[in-house]
């Protein structure tokens, strides 16, 4: 199953804390093997745009659906 980034110019950005959007994904997938430290690497690696709010990520939701769907 393909989630698909719904992200375009008109519209505000989907920003989500790393745990609302692993949420998101495995309500989509039940199964999935996506976890919060996969994300959290990726966010440290500047694959997915986000800034640090405190001590919590918020990351551009359609972003990190892309580099999901990419690999």
């Amino acid at each position: 199953m393909k989630l698909e980034a719904t992200n375009t110019t008109n519209k505000l950005a989907r920003m989500r804390t790393i745990n609302e959007a692993l949420a998101l994904i495995k309500r989509q997938d039940p199964d999935t093997a996506v976890t919060y430290n996969f994300i959290r690497k990726l966010l440290d690696g500047d694959k997915v745009r986000h800034f640090r709010s405190g001590s919590r990520y918020i990351l551009n939701f359609d972003d990190l659906l892309n580099e999901l769907n990419m690999n």
